[in-house]
């Protein structure tokens, strides 16, 4: 077992409990009415006391999430803090409390940083006591449009607004970032000029990333990546996305993997970008595109390094959140998540809204609606896990015992946990006989979970159906049904005409052959007896037709009642059968 493996099985433990609040509405459909089983995904929804959301961010030693709720228009202003199971557990409100946004916690966790409109404010994370402003001044009024605050060793470093002016659009306001002590005092401009800044740090706290739109470029991405390693930062490297055929974008959210090799940028209509932080060349593979339409605002690695999670915003039922593993090469398919109810949930993932806990067992995401005045925090347990699917009723095949060459139909019904998928999934089987293995047409699952294979078994004996169930965005694959069928010969008849004339001179027979089996096989030939009262004689033998037509042509050799038989016998795949006829042979 792999490592992934390993850290997938350790993730597979005590799931949330149901809390009641108001349940995520993922991807359309109602779920079946299942118990949550071992493995498998658990969300919950909690809707937010505000219209309003700017940050989010996971204490993991308290096992909190604080989420801020300051904005242009904000009518809130205030700290939310839950626990991990989405309790609202406290609202902290003070006087300086204004528009706040980004969240820092100090590396020994004693201190949680909040920026607000003109500062930034310090707290007590036990008890939220207020302790006061590091950097509070009154002709500071820069933090209405929420930045960031990262710490990389000594240094605090925080991004502002550099005009004075109350802003009116955010994506359009150029921002710097500053640089001062952990506890206050003074500050210096590092960088500067950046429309919409969004700020990351490597872990080991050596490298700022910084994503931007970049004036000179018609405010097209960029990226830019600075040494740390000193209170003055330096940059290391730059890439811009300035072709003809990038779009104008501000990015919506930017991380750098536990490793501190990558960094993931949320860049709207433009996708997620995957870039080397030594060197910011963009990193193939990479994490697969979106699905289409999807304008991506939110990235995430959970802090064990073992997943990644994108959102985005996009109408309909495409997914809105992919969560995959963290390693590029491993290739997982994404584990999907549909927000799509925009009344109750959210349907679509909020910019900056998503954070894991420690070992990746928790994914919390904020959602929001089109209008963006709705906000919902998701906790999603497990969050990589699928739904259960199993072949809950026996497999029955019609009819129940078939001949060769017939038409028959498996059906069964596939139980699929969890929320109904967006898209109908399919079902697939193989029929294994003494011909070998042979691809059964797959088969659509209905709405209640039946499915209905159709085949045409060709050769007798037993022919063994195995019916599969791959999974899928969100269902692990079935254990496979199986249901032998054992396929007879199939009936044949032949029917003879009476002749209108029988003489001594010749006598003509018209019949048929016929199977509602497999065809006959060219120069099937059939025996024919004429009996007498002088005896019995064979005659020659006649052939069916493609038709199944034949004709048996004799001259009788004396008048009187003469039987004529015809008889077939059989084959690998068809029963034997036979007629017979007396005529009376006139001179």
């Amino acid at each position: 077992m792999s490592e992934h493996q390993h850290a997938r099985f350790r993730r597979a433990r005590s799931l949330l409990a149901a809390l009641a609040v108001c349940t995520a509405t993922l991807a359309t459909g109602a779920p079946a009415a299942h118990a949550v089983e071992l493995g498998e995904p658990s969300d919950v929804a909690v809707k937010l006391p505000s219209s309003t959301y700017s940050r989010m961010l996971v204490d993991q030693a308290r096992q909190r999430v604080y989420v801020t709720t300051g904005a242009l228009n904000a009518t809130v202003h205030e700290l939310l803090v839950y626990d991990f199971d989405g309790t609202l557990l406290h609202t902290v409100k003070t006087d300086a409390l204004v528009d706040p946004g980004a969240m820092m916690l100090s590396a020994d966790g004693k201190i949680l940083y909040v920026g607000v409109a003109n500062g930034i404010l310090i707290f007590n994370p036990d008890d939220f006591a207020y302790i006061g402003g590091g950097w509070l001044r009154s002709d500071f009024f820069k933090g209405r449009c929420a930045g960031d605050i990262v710490a990389t060793g000594s240094t605090l470093r925080f991004t502002r607004m550099t005009s004075q002016s109350a802003p009116t659009d955010c994506t359009t306001e150029p921002q710097a970032l500053y640089s001062g002590a952990l506890t206050g005092g003074s500050y210096s401009e590092s960088i500067s000029g950046e429309v919409d800044p969004k700020v990351a740090v490597s872990p080991a706290g050596d490298k700022v990333v910084e994503a931007y739109a970049f004036p000179s470029s018609g405010s097209k991405l960029a990226v830019g990546v600075w040494n740390a390693t000193t209170s003055t930062l330096s940059r290391s490297a730059v890439h811009g996305f300035a072709g003809p055929d990038d779009p104008t974008t501000v990015p919506r959210d930017v991380a750098v993997s536990p490793d501190g090799a990558l960094a993931l940028v949320a860049a709207g209509a433009s996708g997620t970008k995957t870039l080397s932080t030594n060197d910011l060349s963009e990193v193939t593979p990479g994490y697969g595109p979106l699905p289409d339409g999807t304008s991506s605002t939110a990235v995430a690695f959970s802090p064990d390094g073992t997943l990644l999670a994108r959102g985005g915003a996009v109408d309909g039922t495409a997914a809105d959140l992919l969560v995959q593993s963290a390693d590029p090469a491993q290739g997982d398919a994404p584990r999907e998540y549909a927000f799509t109810d925009g009344t109750s949930g959210g349907d679509r993932v909020a910019d900056r809204g998503l954070a894991f806990s420690a070992d990746g067992s928790r994914l919390f995401a904020m959602t929001t609606n089109a209008a963006g005045d709705a906000y919902w925090l998701h906790v999603i347990s497990n969050p990589d896990g699928r739904y259960h699917s199993s072949f809950d009723t026996p497999l029955t095949v019609q009819p129940g015992t078939p001949y060769a060459g017939q038409a028959v139909q498996i059906s069964g019904r596939l139980q699929l946990n969890g929320p109904a998928p967006s898209t109908p999934v399919q079902v697939t089987a193989v029929r294994h006989d003494s011909a070998g293995d042979h691809v059964v047409p797959s088969a659509t699952v209905g709405s209640d979970g039946t499915f209905t294979l159709e085949d045409t078994p060709a050769v007798t004996g037993q022919a063994t159906y195995t019916v599969s169930f791959a999974g899928d965005s969100a269902h692990d694959p079935a254990q496979d049904a199986t249901l032998a069928v054992d396929v007879a010969k199939a009936p044949t008849d032949l029917a003879l005409d009476t002749p209108t004339k029988a003489t001594t001179s010749g006598v003509e027979i018209h019949g048929t052959l016929t199977t509602p089996g497999a065809a006959l096989p060219a120069g099937t030939t059939l025996n024919v007896l004429r009996a007498t009262k002088k005896g019995v004689i064979d005659l020659p033998a006649v052939t069916v037709g493609s038709d199944g037509s034949f004709t048996v042509d004799d001259v009788p050799p004396a008048k009187g009642s003469t039987l004529y038989s015809v008889s077939y016998g059989g084959d690998a795949l068809h029963e034997a059968s036979a007629d017979w006829v007396i005529v009376d042979v006139t001179k």
